[in-house]
């Protein structure tokens, strides 16, 4: 299996956070779609949902506060 290494931007983290939450909410299900989509899109929600909690610890210790 291939794995490759993503840089990602504050808005590109936001703008996949949204698309993976959407996906998540508006999945199908099996048979439709495989079962393991579903798992991959919340290992991707935790994922991102950590680098989005990152952004916020480090614009308040910056002094910017909350967005």
């Amino acid at each position: 299996m291939n794995e490759f290494d993503l840089r990602l931007g504050p808005e590109s983290i936001r703008a996949l956070s949204y698309a993976v939450n959407e996906a998540l909410r508006l999945w199908p299900g099996s048979p439709a779609r495989p079962i393991e989509e579903q798992e991959t899109l919340r290992q991707l929600k935790i994922g991102l949902f950590a680098m989005s909690m990152e952004l916020m610890i480090e614009k308040r210790s910056e002094g910017e506060g909350p967005s």
